[in-house]
């Protein structure tokens, strides 16, 4: 794949429901809250939900003149060298209600317990928000102090909903803001969020909540996978930490870098890194692949004189064999693999 490959919208069911504002960021006239909340973008996994759908969460992409799973399109060698696999997902995501309280597996966990060989740190950063019943958009991240395993698996067997909330961290957020979430963090987002998620390509989540906000009862599966409520109560980080502490571990300030704004850099995390292009014009040249989400209308990509132009809400895969790619006059965020 020597240009670069257009990706089309690939929806994935989820038990929260949102959409909206994302509706409205890829320019539908008719934006709607669904329970198909995510937009998978270069997407090499298989999502893993109730009622297994085969496929679902495969990005789509348009070549040569049909539509196809990126799977079809997309070899080892548009990886980049020294890469055989992506080891990437990134996701559109929006919440018109909180996301379930979670935690996600690190690489040991999900390999002694499900065979991935990874696990799913991830980042996110607010594209945009809303006020949801007069709430101001919230996460919640990270154990209070107080919080032991003791604590959290008697929340957990009576279901205190609202005491696992107070356990965590709860923090307003904005445009802009950018947190990391690390394997084993407890975590939820809150409502009214719409951000782009970043993260290792592992779709497992380990849930304490056994009915979802809207209602919906959770399966056994749904909530750890069939390794049981001992082990799923393992996966969580217990390490004692101020709301300052957190805030410094999660948070992520940019940093202007060769032209560019990075995001989230190698130097946070070596599982992904995240930029922003919004100059009037640069020359990307990557040793690797990257994906392209654009944020703004207007501009244009070039590529060997052929000019692409650029809408919010287009989305690029750019294979590492794809040379000389200039952005012109646009703003675009670039997702890139793990550092090597």
């Amino acid at each position: 794949m020597n240009e670069p490959l257009k990706m089309l919208e690939t929806r994935v069911n989820r038990t929260y429901r949102g959409g909206y504002l994302m509706d409205k960021f890829l320019g539908k006239d008719n934006p709607k809250d669904t329970f198909l909340p995510e937009d998978w973008i270069s997407s090499f996994v298989q999502a893993v939900n109730k009622n297994y759908i085969e496929g679902e969460g495969i990005t789509l992409v348009e070549h040569d003149g049909t539509i196809k799973p990126i799977t079809d399109v997309i070899g080892k060698e548009d990886f980049g060298e020294g890469r055989n696999e992506p080891k990437l997902l990134t996701k559109l995501l929006d919440s018109m209600e909180r996301l379930g309280v979670q935690v996600h597996p690190n690489a040991e966990f999900a390999m002694e317990n499900f065979g991935v060989g990874v696990g799913k740190t991830e980042a996110w950063h607010i594209l945009d928000s809303r006020d949801v019943a007069r709430e101001k958009p919230v996460i919640y991240i990270g154990f209070k102090e107080y919080v032991t395993r003791e604590v959290w698996k008697d929340l957990f067997d009576k279901q205190d909903i609202q005491g696992m909330l107070d356990a965590m961290h709860k923090f307003e957020v904005k445009q802009g803001d950018t947190i990391l979430v690390r394997s084993g963090y407890a975590h939820a987002i809150g409502a009214g969020c719409f951000l782009l998620e970043i993260q290792e390509p592992c779709d497992f989540t380990m849930r304490t909540e056994k009915i979802t906000v809207a209602g919906e009862e959770l399966t056994p599966n749904q909530i750890h996978y069939g390794v049981g409520e001992e082990k799923m109560l393992d996966c969580f980080d217990y390490t004692p930490r101020t709301r300052k502490e957190v805030y410094d571990h999660c948070f992520i300030q940019p940093t202007d870098r060769n032209g560019l704004t990075e995001i989230v850099g190698y130097k946070d995390t070596p599982c992904f890194m995240l930029e922003r292009c919004s100059c009037n014009e640069y020359v990307l040249n990557r040793d690797y692949f990257v994906s392209i989400v654009c944020t703004k209308d207007g501009g244009t990509m070039i590529y060997k004189e052929k000019e692409i132009p650029l809408n919010k809400g287009d989305k690029y895969f750019v294979s590492a064999k794809c040379e000389d790619l200039a952005l012109k006059n646009t703003e675009v965020l670039i997702c890139c693999p793990p550092q090597l």
